[in-house]
């Protein structure tokens, strides 16, 4: 016959305690002395007990669980901000519960109601486009809703409360540096033109060029979200004769794909090409030579969104939605260089 689970009530008799005293230091709802503290924490060694969470949540209608959903584990701006949302969770005694949409927006939707079927507390999300978690607003579903923070995309998505980047200004400041190297034909590669983070750097990429009276050369190389469609977009770009001195990448994975392809025509970089990129990782500075980038604040991601979200699910946040950008920052390095002056061929010479 297997042996009954220890309660609470068990703890309580072996502590020399009340049920409630030995609930508040297993719960932290009041403050308990330390020698009451120290008997109730020894016998809960002693027993072996372990909180019954769910009915705990039941009783305080709460889950203590929040979801998170982002488009690609695997992407190293995405997992940083899921390493920062972890770190407050657990500060705050809450538990993650982590999804992945895989770029997809039936994905991403299925895996929000199921998130939502767990009855978490509070939602995070890094949409698969601006648009796809609109419909959650919308009819039934939107009382189903917990209180909701959006990162990165969807900046300004009407209902949300939304935390993004200063990516305009952040592109702008980037392709100002390489206008000031004497670069006249910069790409531009990502993997989008209809994510609003994605247009904005494309934005302050353009402004730039516009008040350098360079708007008529702007190259605008856009391919999907895999490491091989961007670097064949802009290898069509490097094989022209009149290529580019200069790469500005939108993303890390952009970034990436631009180096490989730089480096499998044998081209030096910053000598034959400059290459900077947006987002700032260790790997930047793995390899000679360092990568010239746009950093943004991910740990100011975390914090912002978390902060926000405790703030909805507290009650003291009030309407309308909150809209946070936060600032980047240009960090140069050694991937970006004088641009090199083309010798041009003079006919009968």
């Amino acid at each position: 016959m297997s042996r009954r689970a220890p309660t609470i009530r068990d703890v309580a008799v072996l502590a020399g305690v009340s049920v409630a005293t030995a609930s508040n230091v297993v719960n932290g709802n009041r403050p308990v002395g330390e020698e009451s503290r120290w008997r109730v924490t020894s016998a809960i060694s002693a027993l072996g007990y372990r909180p019954n969470r769910l009915a705990s949540a039941l009783r305080a209608r709460s889950s203590r669980l929040i979801g998170m959903v982002v488009p690609d584990i695997t992407n190293v701006f995405f997992a940083g901000l899921i390493h920062g949302i972890e770190e407050h969770a657990a500060e705050s005694g809450y538990d993650l519960v982590l999804v992945s949409s895989g770029e997809d927006e039936a994905t991403e939707r299925r895996r929000i109601e199921a998130l939502i079927d767990r009855q978490i507390d509070g939602l995070l999300v890094v949409p698969t486009t601006d648009a796809s978690i609109l419909p959650l607003r919308e009819g039934r579903r939107a009382s189903l809703m917990p209180p909701t923070v959006l990162l990165d995309r969807g900046f300004g998505a009407p209902g949300f409360d939304t935390v993004g980047a200063e990516c305009a200004a952040g592109a702008y400041a980037a392709t100002q540096h390489l206008i000031e190297l004497g670069h006249r034909d910069i790409a531009v590669l990502g993997h989008s033109i209809h994510q609003a983070n994605i247009s904005a750097r494309i934005e302050g990429y353009r402004r730039a060029l516009d008040e350098a009276s360079l708007g008529a050369r702007a190259r605008l190389c856009v391919a999907g979200h895999g490491l091989d469609s961007l670097r064949g977009a802009i290898d069509q770009e490097l094989y022209r004769a009149d290529r580019p001195t200069a790469i500005f990448a939108l993303t890390n994975v952009a970034a990436l794909a631009a180096i490989k392809a730089v480096r499998a025509l044998g081209l030096d970089i910053p000598g034959d090409i400059s290459v900077l990129g947006f987002d700032d990782f260790d790997w930047m500075c793995a390899l000679r030579p360092y990568l010239t980038t746009v950093a943004q604040p991910v740990e100011e991601f975390a914090s912002c969104s978390w902060r926000l979200l405790m703030q909805r699910i507290s009650g003291v946040a009030e309407l309308p939605e909150i809209r946070i950008e936060l600032p980047c920052t240009l960090k140069v390095r050694e991937s970006t260089g004088p641009a090199r002056v083309r010798i041009r061929a003079v006919a009968g010479t």
